[in-house]
């Protein structure tokens, strides 16, 4: 991903939004910089000056009161936010916004409840987030990935790396997978 592209990112609850705003930062030459994820309760201005250099994840971004979506407008327009002492001097930051809904962003905007302007400068580059009824071959994968981290997580409770019975565990292990290929190529 380009730098200073902004990104949206839509689809239903739970369908991985935010396992790909996390891959998009990490994957980009912002990775080693400021990952923040907005909240509600703060002020838009006080929450991207936090993220200078990295990216800023506004979840649910069709939540974002009127007042907000007009500073984040103003944001994208000049990339600066007023400074807190002075407001007649800005700021100028560095920063990708990344914005998550499971709204049609497009609805709210045609019902007042969303700044149409402040849509269209999010739809630089749109990703849709497919239902997870329409992705059952991510599943087995997915319960992979889960199982490999619940066993690293039982392994380390139960072993001390550095034991030498771990080493032996160990050893014996690959002994038999080695034997089960072994055994299975023979077979077929």
């Amino acid at each position: 991903f380009p730098v200073t592209i902004r990104v949206l990112i839509s689809g239903a609850s739970g369908t991985g939004k935010g396992a790909i705003v996390r891959w998009i930062h990490a994957n980009s030459t912002r990775g080693a910089k400021p990952f923040l994820i907005a909240t509600l309760e703060k002020s838009f201005a006080s929450q991207v000056s936090l993220a200078q250099g990295g990216t800023l994840l506004i979840p649910e971004i069709s939540e974002l009161p009127l007042g907000e979506q007009k500073a984040l407008l103003n944001f994208l327009k000049t990339t600066s936010i007023p400074h807190l002492d002075n407001h007649q001097t800005r700021i100028l930051l560095n920063v990708r916004i990344v914005a998550t809904t499971d709204h049609s962003l497009e609805k709210r905007a045609q019902g007042g409840l969303f700044n149409p302007e402040l849509l269209e400068k999010l739809n630089t580059f749109r990703i849709e987030m497919p239902p997870l009824s329409k992705r059952t071959d991510e599943f087995e994968d997915i319960e992979l990935r889960l199982q490999g981290d619940k066993n690293r997580q039982v392994g380390e409770k139960l072993f001390d790396t550095n034991d030498a019975r771990y080493e032996d565990l160990k050893s014996s292990i690959e002994e038999v997978i080695a034997l089960s290929a072994t055994t299975y190529e023979r077979l077929s």
